[in-house]
């Protein structure tokens, strides 16, 4: 039950980071990430679903995080 909990969180969190264009909320949602896998909180297919949500989203949209500075 509170693997559920985090990963919606972070899920949450992720979604929210792109609807911002934050680039610093994107890090900071997978740090976030990276903590949770290590404590295993979280597993591999979560954490990389967040990997997605997050570094892939940076190196994807680029430019408008540029923008929404």
């Amino acid at each position: 039950m509170q693997k559920e909990t985090i990963m919606k969180q972070l899920e949450k969190q992720a979604r929210y980071a792109q609807r911002s264009l934050s680039r610093d909320l994107l890090y900071q949602t997978y740090g976030q990430a990276c903590m949770a896998r290590q404590l295993e909180a979280i597993t591999k297919d979560e954490f990389m679903r967040i990997n997605h949500m997050t570094v892939y989203f940076m190196n994807t949209h680029a430019r408008e995080l540029e923008e929404g500075r």
